[in-house]
């Protein structure tokens, strides 16, 4: 059975999380802890199903979306308000993007002072067709989805928006290649990321927005993930520890995985209680932490850059909560 080596300090300001050793089998090389300190907390409606947040360039301005809404928050306003409403209808994805002209050859995926948001969104206008959505400078225009069509999940990593579109024969037994559309525009490349597991279909996968690329998870067992450079080739890779593949072979779900700057965090999900586990890797992809937090929580993304998280928190209201993190060195146990 699992023990707790630590002590849970749950507050508003932080969280401070539960080292958990699975079986009898202790972990070493556990040498630093992760500390998130909250920063700011919004309420939402608690009927309300997020599909994704990110967070922007610029401090303090975050965007959000559901089935059939994109909000924007901003420190100015007391509650988030809708994107373009008059023209989305049913969003796949959205992201902060470069005010600059994607055609522009000159453009180079720095942040610009006053970032855009981009929207995927395939109702738009009353139409079936795939359309892109772009709010800026507090003006709303569409344009006509020029590449293969998109389903979710979808991300925008570096300048280009990224989803799965099926799988290809493996080249090791017990692996999937998952293949990935990379799109810009009318210019799309396809590239395969090989997983440690079998999947159905795209939804038994998410991706995350990292520095560069994006990060491919699967929801499924073992939860193994890679990241895809903006070469659409994969880099770096992790899996659920074979030492403790037992324990979550039952009800669990990946959530996702997403960079720290040092590293990657993976939450992974207990689908019989609130427990959540988050799974921190080095940035070689070994596993070096686990930690436990018995609230439903998810994070939504990550600014490696500047240590910010996104998360997302439901208990009996749903929080939009953003987090500084640091480390804490506990030395090997």
């Amino acid at each position: 059975m699992s023990q707790l080596s630590m002590t849970r300090c749950l507050s508003m300001v932080a969280i401070c999380l539960i080292t958990w050793v699975a079986g009898q089998e202790r972990l070493t090389g556990q040498t630093n802890r992760l500390i998130l300190t909250e920063s700011s907390r919004r309420i939402l409606p608690i009927n309300i199903v997020l599909h994704g947040g990110q967070l922007s360039p610029t401090p303090g301005v975050n965007v959000l979306w559901s089935a059939d809404t994109v909000w924007m928050t901003s420190p100015g306003d007391p509650d988030p308000r809708p994107v373009c409403p008059e023209r989305v209808r049913a969003p796949l994805g959205a992201a902060f993007v470069n005010d600059a002209s994607e055609q522009d050859a000159s453009y180079n995926g720095a942040a610009s002072p006053t970032p855009a948001i981009e929207i995927v969104d395939v109702g738009a206008e009353g139409s079936e067709a795939v359309r892109l959505v772009r709010f800026s400078n507090g003006e709303c225009s569409s344009a006509a989805w020029s590449g293969p069509e998109p389903i979710r999940p979808l991300a925008r990593g570096w300048d280009r928006w990224i989803f799965v579109k099926g799988s290809v024969p493996a080249v090791r037994p017990s692996t999937t290649e998952v293949a990935l559309v990379i799109s810009r525009g009318a210019r799309a490349q396809l590239s395969t990321v090989e997983l440690d597991t079998a999947w159905s279909d795209s939804l038994a996968l998410v991706l995350s927005p990292a520095t560069r690329g994006v990060i491919v998870s699967s929801r499924s067992f073992p939860f193994s993930w890679a990241t895809v450079g903006e070469d659409g080739r994969g880099r770096v890779t992790g899996r659920v520890p074979i030492g403790n593949e037992p324990f979550y072979m039952g009800a669990w779900i990946g959530a996702g995985v997403f960079a720290l700057d040092s590293g990657f965090v993976q939450i992974l999900a207990d689908l019989g209680s609130d427990r959540r586990h988050l799974l921190i890797y080095d940035a070689a992809g070994a596993f070096k932490r686990r930690r436990v937090i018995d609230v439903p929580f998810g994070i939504l993304d990550t600014a490696p850059d500047r240590g910010e998280l996104l998360a997302l928190r439901r208990t009996d209201r749903l929080e939009i909560l953003t987090y500084q993190w640091s480390w804490e060195s506990t030395g090997p146990r």
